[in-house]
């Protein structure tokens, strides 16, 4: 899969194409719905395929106080879309050069000349252009008038609504992990970047591994059995998220304990699959409290973890189920 970072650089590489844009925070299985509808499209004309997206994405520029948390970091974005089997991805900056150009000029300047756009589908609900005066519809009478194909892919339903990255994101927040897992069609997951902490958990015989996790969609503050992804390893694990009470925290903090692992992986980056809840956070009057909850945590999470193995053979980090789109 190709990668772009620049929209004036695919000009150079593809003159006819299959395009589908959208920011597709999450890549959900509405999202995968469109892409697959795009690799449809590719088999029947053998048109290469662009996915156009933004990254930051287009909300943070706009208006950054209203900018909800991310569900996909860049690099889970090209994971999945590798997966996928898209040809090449578009990750564009919005600014105010896109901010201003009404919906023809999106579709004849950055469509057209810049994708060499042949065929555009698009999700039901996509919007684009100032103001997001563009919506699907007012594609499909361009695409007539500059004689290029639209298709309009309906809503997927998910317990009879449909699925969109609101609803995604409104599961993880009320930690309703298992219905996260099905909006999106894989496990729920963070990536982040291994820094160092004040060494607490070592000191009490569980060292940690502390994830700086940036503006991702974290679910409530508790204790989670997890597994982990690092350097393509799987390990399991229990993961605190909160302030750490017992020592007098006031920071958000995402911790993991891997088991049976010893190994200093400051700087790595890791990814940190969400598998079940085990309890609240809550502060202990004493380090020794603490650590016997600790071992029970463990306990639970090594239990919870080997129950979901055997319920469910399929890996955590597994991606598309192309049944479910």
């Amino acid at each position: 899969m190709q990668i772009y970072y620049d929209l004036d650089a695919p000009s150079k590489s593809f003159q006819d194409s299959i395009v589908t844009v959208g920011v597709f925070d999450g890549l959900h299985v509405g999202h995968q719905a469109v892409i697959q509808q795009v690799l449809i499209q590719r088999k029947k004309t053998k048109l290469p395929c662009f996915v156009l997206t933004f990254d930051p994405p287009p909300l943070a520029f706009l208006a950054p106080e209203r900018c909800p948390p991310v569900l996909t970091t860049l690099p889970k974005k090209i994971e999945i879309l590798e997966q996928l089997d898209v040809d090449a991805v578009v990750f564009a900056r919005f600014d105010a050069y896109l901010q201003q150009m009404s919906p023809d000029a999106f579709v004849q300047q950055v469509l057209l000349r810049r994708l060499g756009a042949r065929q555009v589908i698009v999700g039901y609900d996509w919007q684009f252009g100032k103001g997001r005066s563009g919506n699907a519809e007012a594609l499909k009478q361009l695409g007539n008038q500059h004689q290029f194909d639209v298709t309009i892919v309906g809503p997927v339903q998910l317990h009879g609504e449909p699925v969109h990255s609101t609803r995604v994101r409104d599961a993880i927040a009320e930690g309703s992990l298992n219905i996260a897992s099905e909006l999106l069609g894989r496990q729920y997951s963070i990536m982040g970047e291994v820094v160092e902490g004040e060494g607490r958990g070592r000191q009490i015989g569980f060292p940690t591994a502390n994830i700086e996790a940036g503006k991702q969609m974290l679910p409530p503050n508790g204790v989670y059995a997890v597994r982990v992804k690092l350097d393509g390893d799987m390990f399991d694990g229990v993961l605190n998220m909160g302030t750490r009470p017992t020592f007098g925290g006031e920071k958000i903090q995402v911790e993991t304990h891997l088991f049976d692992f010893e190994k200093m992986i400051y700087g790595k980056k890791i990814e940190v699959f969400f598998i079940e809840k085990i309890r609240v956070e809550q502060r202990f009057p004493n380090p020794e409290m603490l650590v016997a909850q600790i071992n029970q945590d463990v306990a639970e999470a090594k239990a919870t973890l080997n129950r979901v193995r055997t319920e469910t053979p399929i890996a955590a980090e597994s991606c598309l189920d192309q049944e479910r789109i």
